[in-house]
């Protein structure tokens, strides 16, 4: 039976694993499923991240396959028997499928990098700045408004706990000097958040400066997201106007970290980031 829910990134990286392996051995869906005991139709619906699986079949099915132990296999395994906080479940039915797999894949980073050319990255937001950002050009119920501010303050907390991912966020210069919602005071007290975030051990805050502007050319905000061990995975998410777009494709997310080193290149250093956002700061 289908598991009722929005296919997860978890779910979609062990589908796709299992078919490069099944692909790897020239098998078609007919053949592993009458060899595994399973329907064709649960066997594609595995593939495309439709359907959960569990960690006892998932095992049974790499052995199928000659999956021998090593960093592919934990990995795999690793990802099908992850459980969400419980934080993360109180939120599952008023916000989207995608804010609650970027949300977990957070939680479960080990490194986390963010590129955003237009605004503060969510991780970073103080509530009223946030509150702005989400509430203008939408017809939420001021409800709905507060519910998303209250979840995105809440996956700040990854930054907070004992080891935290390493944090490296790149924000365009032009974002220190916006003025959200008009009111200075919402600046100011965002300034402030991020000179104290640049200071953290754990976050190598970097701005990209004005006079590399065309270096924004390269690519929309996007964020990379590597697992700690043993997930060993890396996810792209792509912020669109209205949609997160996840990749998990070896080669597209090679690309994206490419980009971000180059973005990173152009960037200032830690210490001239830090001592800019200072500036900044007290003139606002």
């Amino acid at each position: 039976m289908p598991s009722g829910h929005a296919p997860t990134v978890r779910q979609r990286r062990i589908g796709s694993a299992l078919r490069k392996a099944r692909d790897h051995h020239n098998l078609t869906v007919a053949t592993v499923a009458r060899r595994f005991g399973r329907s064709q139709g649960w066997m594609s619906m595995v593939e495309n991240g439709l359907q959960a699986i569990a960690p006892d079949e998932l095992s049974d099915l790499l052995d199928l396959y000659g999956i021998e132990d090593g960093p592919l296999r934990e990995s795999l395994l690793h990802l099908a028997t992850h459980k969400p906080g419980t934080w993360v479940r109180s939120y599952e039915y008023r916000i989207s499928a995608a804010a609650l797999d970027l949300a977990s894949l957070e939680e479960d980073a080990a490194e986390i990098r963010t590129f955003q050319f237009g605004i503060v990255p969510g991780l970073l937001q103080v509530p009223d700045y946030a509150r702005k950002i989400i509430a203008i050009g939408t017809a939420k119920h001021p409800h709905d408004v507060k519910t998303l501010v209250d979840f995105r303050m809440s996956r700040q907390r990854v930054l907070c706990r004992p080891n935290p991912p390493r944090y490296i966020p790149i924000i365009a210069e032009a974002v220190l000097h916006n003025q959200v919602g008009g009111d200075p005071a919402i600046m100011r007290a965002q300034m402030r958040r991020l000179t104290e975030a640049a200071r953290l051990d754990h976050v190598e805050l970097h701005v990209l400066p004005l006079r590399a502007s065309e270096y924004i050319g390269l690519t929309t905000p996007y964020h990379l997201l590597s697992l700690r061990p043993p997930g060993r995975l890396t996810v792209s998410v792509a912020d669109q106007h209205n949609e997160s777009i996840f990749l998990e494709d070896e080669e597209r997310v090679a690309m994206h970290e490419a980009t971000f080193e180059q973005l990173l290149e152009a960037a200032l250093d830690r210490t001239a980031s830090l001592e800019l956002l200072d500036k900044v700061a007290s003139q606002s």
